[in-house]
């Protein structure tokens, strides 16, 4: 009988080599991919697309925004007029693109930050994907709405003119 060898052979190394060079980066993938959901901040960035124009009813500026929260694609338009209410409207779509199969309540809040000033509504539908609140701002600068699903937050960043 040929005396064995402790040693692997030449190609049992390059297999476990390889083995390695595949399974660690898949595991790392893997690794973070089930991680993603407790890393995901609570809070998301609605993009202001553009700014509303000074008109009758929109005296105090307005904008409008899109972006997305928890599952919810948001579009709307934020508008303050001269006794600055400001009033919001916005759309839902659900991921496959369709509205709520359900209406919902929106939780929405108006804060000015810096300031002790905070304004809790619920918007209201007012159509199968249309809702709407509106909220009167004590006064003129710089306000966050922050509208709630399932525990995560949009915030848009807007102005209220003097």
């Amino acid at each position: 009988m040929p005396p064995t060898s402790s040693k692997p052979d030449r190609s049992t190394r390059s297999a476990r080599l390889i083995a390695l060079a595949i399974g660690i980066p898949c595991f790392l993938v893997l690794a973070v991919l089930m991680a993603m959901p407790f890393m995901a901040g609570d809070e998301t960035t609605l993009q202001v697309d553009g700014q509303v124009s000074t008109q009758s009813g929109a005296e105090g500026g307005g904008v409008h925004f899109s972006g997305t929260v928890h599952q919810w694609s948001v579009a709307g338009s934020l508008v303050v007029d001269a006794e600055r209410q400001a009033q919001l409207s916005f759309q839902l779509r659900g991921p496959d693109g369709n509205p709520p199969r359900q209406a919902m309540r929106v939780p929405i809040s108006f804060v000015m930050p810096g300031h002790d000033m905070s304004l809790s509504l619920t918007a209201e539908p007012t159509g199968r994907d249309s809702y709407a609140v509106m909220a009167p701002l004590p006064m003129s600068g710089a306000w966050q709405m922050r509208m709630t699903f399932s525990e995560v937050t949009g915030v848009l960043l807007f102005d209220v003119r003097e």
